[in-house]
């Protein structure tokens, strides 16, 4: 970028409120400590970990089904590479994400133990997998899902450091213990027996992998006909946890328009970036994901 470009974008910045400068949002969503719990009540945060993989678009289609939202702690070289990489499924299952209402947030690019790395491996990780959803989305998280549910030490004060929030959960399901056939119930189990000890206004943050096959074939919907019976609603890592910014933009339209015309507050589960551009000149729409 230079020239005009650069001059454009400097006086966009200028202009702009505080919070929706890169590294600030409008969220009322703690950082530097690990959130375990959402704060709404009746609600359940379905959170699915190291996707996209190629049964992510089966749990796409059973929450679209059930009209239920989720969110996805994406990695961009765990079991999948080149999440980025036009020719692969993996973009337009991200952008289906988006789209469809549901929260993308950051697990790291190789799924390494945060606690254990340096400080570079830490900023690497984080940084690497932005620059692949930027590529994809035009945006990146603002949500951070350590793996093995470890950010001890120095790591979460430098994650913190990066504008994250960072969140684990009170229900493991464990899928990735039981991804037979014969051994799945176990997780249907640990499911169900958290939410039938629940009251109505109680609240849920459940951990699974959209990339284990039983997961996706059998307990996503047992989950989904659990929480519709005992009359929760599923929802977003944001929404859960009060977090009114969120998702402002709905499922339609370039959030960052809609912003600038006064319809809602910008995005706190994304940063803002300037705006990706196609070869042809034409504009990104990080919502739709269409040019």
């Amino acid at each position: 970028m230079s020239g005009p470009q650069v001059s454009v974008l400097g006086a966009v910045l200028s202009v702009l409120p505080d919070w929706i400068h890169p590294r600030q949002d409008a969220s009322v969503v703690p950082r530097g400590v690990i959130i375990n719990h959402c704060t709404v009540p009746g609600v359940v945060a379905l959170t699915f970990d190291d996707g996209p993989y190629k049964y992510t678009s089966h749990v796409l289609d059973l929450l679209d089904q059930y009209d239920a939202k989720a969110t996805f702690f994406v990695n961009g070289d765990n079991w999948v590479q080149g999440i980025d990489n036009e020719s692969q499924p993996w973009p337009s299952i991200l952008r289906r994400m988006v789209r469809s209402g549901h929260q993308v947030g950051s697990h790291t690019f190789s799924h390494v133990d945060m606690t254990s790395a340096d400080s570079d491996m830490r900023y690497q990780q984080l940084h690497n997998l932005e620059e692949s959803l930027t590529n994809v989305l035009g945006v990146y998280p603002a949500y951070f899902r350590p793996p093995y549910a470890t950010c001890d030490g120095d790591c979460l004060t430098e994650v913190e450091d990066m504008g994250y929030h960072v969140v684990n959960f009170d229900i493991d399901t464990k899928d990735y213990a039981n991804n037979r056939r014969n051994t799945i119930q176990n997780s249907k189990d640990i499911f169900s027996t958290a939410l039938d000890a629940g009251r109505s206004n109680d609240s849920f943050l459940v951990l699974c992998h959209d990339v284990q096959k039983q997961t996706a074939m059998s307990l996503v919907q047992f989950m989904l006909d659990k929480i519709q019976e005992k009359g929760y609603r599923a929802v977003t890592v944001g929404e859960c946890l009060g977090d009114p910014t969120w998702n402002c933009a709905g499922n339609d339209g370039d959030w960052f328009n809609e912003w600038w015309n006064g319809g809602c507050e910008p995005l706190s589960r994304y940063f803002w970036r300037e705006s990706k551009k196609s070869p042809s000149g034409g504009a990104f729409c990080s919502a739709t994901g269409e040019w």
